[in-house]
Formats: structure tokens, sequence, C-alpha cells
């Protein structure tokens, strides 16, 4: 293998200088302007929902429009339908949701990063068995889903949702398996995705859902939450910007057969990006990627989502984690807002009977 094979692209985020915020309120729905100018709640979050703390002022990004900053109670206050409401304030994104988008359009990937807070990184800590929780065994017996209130709030966490639906051209989308954890210990490479490949629906799914054609609207984009930061030491998945876009799957001489415990394809045409834990990496599922190897001493975690279109059949049926969900008490530490959300991204699938 030559020299410059073993070097692929990096991209390096690192941590925010500067973050915008997110105004919530008691159900988890998003203070927002209307096209008119008006003050409203909002389920989902575009640019009309992000916000600029400055000072004694909080500014609407994309309008400019200014209000005065009134606290009670912890609670920042505004007129909304002739009535005074409380929000809190929440991290936000580091740049506007449209710009995620476009990225994701160009490059087929983009990175939300950081966007989670710390107390939903611990809990999903927590769920992984990372980070402080290292030395701990995962639990195998119930849904990931059922064991902490952060993997709902991860799900369904509202600017990627944003993005994801605009891209995917669909408000109707649904997951493609019940979330599930990815720890990669040290020195170790990830057990499936080794090779160079496309992911559901543009490769062959044990559920009874045919091979889409690459060229034509997305069908599915996955979503992976790092749970630890990720840098090409311990592992991040590494992938070809653009091949989203390309009808054709990996060269054969990417996934050359191989020897002396070499590595696939790891030249300048891939791509690692690095990011903090907290960080939200989103590419079309189209996009040529591959599994990395863990050359740290930690271990390296993070949480596999997959969004679909309503046409795509799920590789796993997730109605019955959400069944599970709904009858734990972590079902009831969620926002109404992550309530819905998660019951419709398991709940509103493809019926397998039927298809």
């Amino acid at each position: 293998m030559q020299q410059e094979e073993l070097c692929p692209t990096i991209i390096s985020l690192v941590q925010p200088s500067h973050q915008y915020s997110l105004l919530l309120a008691g159900n988890g729905e998003l203070l927002g302007l209307q096209e008119n100018g008006e003050l409203a709640q909002f389920m989902d979050a575009g640019d009309h929902v992000i916000w600029d703390f400055l000072g004694d002022e909080i500014k609407h990004v994309v309008t400019g429009k200014v209000f005065a900053r009134q606290i009670k109670n912890n609670h920042f206050l505004f007129t909304v339908g002739g009535k005074k409401l409380g929000f809190e304030r929440s991290q936000g994104p580091e740049r506007l949701p449209s710009e995620y988008l476009e990225e994701l359009r160009k490059e087929g990937w983009t990175c939300l990063n950081s966007i989670l807070s710390q107390t939903i990184i611990e809990g999903l800590e927590r769920v992984a068995c990372t980070g402080p929780y290292e030395d701990q065994e995962p639990n195998s017996e119930s849904p990931k889903i059922c064991q902490h209130a952060a993997v709902g709030a991860s799900i369904a966490e509202p600017i990627s949702l944003w993005v994801l639906r605009e891209y995917l051209e669909s408000r109707d989308i649904h997951l493609g398996h019940p979330p599930g954890f990815n720890v990669l210990p040290p020195e170790q490479i990830a057990k499936a995705g080794r090779s160079w490949h496309s992911d559901i629906p543009y490769t062959k799914s044990t559920s009874p859902q045919p091979v889409f054609p690459r060229i034509g609207p997305p069908k599915a984009c996955n979503r992976n939450t790092f749970v630890t930061d990720f840098s090409y030491k311990n592992g991040a998945t590494m992938l070809k910007p653009g091949s989203h876009l390309l009808d054709s799957a990996p060269p054969e001489s990417w996934n050359a057969p191989l020897v002396n415990d070499e590595l696939p394809y790891s030249g300048p045409e891939a791509t690692v990006v690095e990011a903090p834990s907290g960080s939200l990496f989103l590419y079309d599922a189209r996009t040529w990627h591959r599994a990395g190897y863990n050359r740290s001493d930690r271990k390296r975690g993070m949480m596999a989502t997959n969004y679909e279109t309503p046409d795509v059949l799920p590789k796993r049926d997730t109605r019955p984690a959400c069944n599970k969900l709904h009858n734990s008490s972590v079902y009831s530490e969620m926002t109404l807002r992550e309530q819905r959300e998660v019951t419709n991204l398991l709940m509103k699938v493809p019926d397998y009977k039927n298809s």
C-alpha cells in the first residue's frame, strides 16, 4: 500500500466559541417569528427559531428583530398571542439550520458541531457505558430508548430533524431501526461496515425493502450522535464527499483483498470529520463510507440512527420499542414535543404485512 493511501483528508471541528440559542416553552416547542413578524411557538426548528443573546437584548438572527431581556423565575418573558409567556434558554447551533442543509445537499454530509447539551451527553454516556461509565456493562435487557430520556431527546433534536425533513423532502420520515449504540473498544475496528459501502435502501437489506436507484430524490439519511469525541485516531467514520451524487458503488480497488491486517482504502479521496462529543453527523445513505479503527486507549461511542422517507421499509420494526417506551418511566421525563416526535419517528412506518 502506497504511503499516500494512509493519509485521508481530515476535517477537525473544535468546540465552538459561539453558539446561537433556542427558546423553549414548557412543552418543548420553540419560540420563533412567523413570516408576518409575529412571535409564535413551533414544533420545527428552521432559521425562524434561532436567537442570539447580546447583553440586555435578545436578537432574532434572521430578521434582526430585537427584544428586551425580561426574566422571571429563570425564564425569559415574551408576549405571544397576547399572553406573557416564559421560555427557557437552550443551547443552539453554531450555524443556521439552512447552512447545514446546504452543505448536506452539496457534500453529502454535514455536522451539527456540539449541538447537544452536557446533560444529554451525560445521559448518553450512561447508556453507552463510555466516558466516566466505561467500566460498566451495557444494559441489553431493554431497548436503548427506554434506558434514559437523553436517547429520545437526541433522536428528537429539533435542528437536525428540520434539516433531515427538508433534505428528504417529507415531514413523515421514520427511523430505519430502533436507536442503537456503536461502541468501539481500544485497538479494534468495527465489526460491521469495515469495507466501503452505501447504506439501506441503496444496498440489500434483511427487510423486504427493494434496492432503490441512486439517482433521484434522497430516500434515507444517517445520523451519528457522537457520545464521545470523534477523531481519526479513535476510529471516526471515513467517507467520500460528493459520492451521494454518483451513480456507482465504491470502486473495487477500494475494497481489494487485504493482507497483513491492512485497512481498506484510506487515501486523500477519503475524508474523516473530527468533532467533539454532542455533535450530530448527518450523511446521505448513498455516500460511500466505512468504519474506522480505534487506535486510542479509550472506548469510542456513538448512537446510530437512520431516517427514511415514507416509501422505505425499515430494516427492523421500530414499533415494539416504542410501545415499551410508552410503558416506561422514561417517557414521562420527555417533553411533549419530544414525545410526539419520537412516537411519530418510531410508529409511522410502512406496514410489513401490506408491503
